[in-house]
């Protein structure tokens, strides 16, 4: 018994007069990771909000079929916000209240005010270990990260090591993606409707990515969508630093087909040997639409 106290005492660590027993990994829902993962290694997730006029879709309800099918057939476009910053200081409270260095790591500040949100709620816990990180990516991209630091930490790593490893990702890590309908794009107003009528006729997929400030722009295009689809396994190719020793992503909204085939190549072509498929939920899906599918590696 004494022994068994003893090694737990030391896989502790001691700051500022309290005894920290461990490192809990915060995220928000635009990681877009399996639910097992996120059970597997206890990772909290705060949830950004969506809505279809005055109906807010809950946390709980999330059903990415039922909100893709309403999402082809609904007169308007979904609006998402933020999570409040109240909405992280209750998970941050709880996990002080367990003694637990966080890291809550989120949706690129490029295109969402999460960061900030977090940056508030931390910032009214002075002298807590809180350590925000901005993913400056999204969906799995993000999700890799989060996977990354959470298994870091089981594995008993110390957060400055996790922190400098996250960094170095953030630089690396690449975030190329396909949006499957244009429409929605026009409509969001992120594509002008004569661009989107001419892509259209010429049936020309136009291949985007996250920059280094983790905002949204073009990068590419392909024709067809076999040629989307090939267009992204080249990237990956020319771009991609041993692939052969990365866990890497794909993530896709109501296209599990695309996914698969992504999946088949770098397993089979680029030697891959684990790769981490998620869907993309309601929240990055109201922006993006059905249709979108994603690979994210580092290079």
């Amino acid at each position: 018994m004494m022994i068994t106290i003893m090694l737990q005492l030391l896989c502790c660590t001691f700051l500022q007069g309290v005894i920290i027993v461990g490192i809990q990994i915060i995220t928000d829902n635009c990681c877009d990771l399996p639910r097992q993962l996120l059970e597997r290694y206890n990772i909290i997730v705060v949830p950004l909000r969506v809505r279809f006029g005055d109906e807010e879709i809950l946390p709980e309800n999330f059903d990415n079929v039922a909100f893709y099918n309403r999402l082809k057939t609904s007169p308007q476009l979904p609006s998402t916000s933020q999570p409040m910053p109240g909405d992280f200081l209750v998970q941050y409270q709880k996990a002080i209240e367990q003694n637990q260095q966080i890291i809550s790591i989120h949706l690129s500040s490029g295109i969402s005010g999460t960061v900030q949100s977090a940056n508030i709620a931390a910032e009214m816990l002075t002298g807590e270990h809180i350590h925000v990180i901005d993913s400056r990516k999204a969906s799995v991209g993000q999700g890799l990260m989060v996977l990354e630091a959470a298994r870091m930490a089981q594995s008993g790593e110390q957060v400055s090591t996790i922190i400098d490893r996250l960094n170095e990702m953030q630089n690396r890590l690449r975030c190329i993606f396909v949006v499957g309908n244009l429409d929605i794009l026009i409509k969001g107003g992120r594509l002008s409707r004569a661009k989107g009528l001419i892509a259209g006729a010429l049936d020309i997929k136009p291949v985007l990515h996250m920059d280094i400030e983790g905002k949204i722009v073009p990068f590419n295009k392909a024709r067809g969508h076999r040629g989307a689809r090939n267009k992204l396994i080249e990237i990956m190719e020319t771009l991609g630093l041993d692939l052969n020793k990365q866990t890497v992503g794909i993530c896709h909204s109501d296209c599990p087909d695309d996914a698969e085939y992504l999946r088949s190549i770098m397993k089979e072509r680029l030697h891959v040997p684990e790769v981490i498929i998620g869907e993309i939920g309601p929240v990055i899906g109201s922006h993006v639409g059905a249709g979108t599918f994603s690979v994210f590696f580092e290079g």
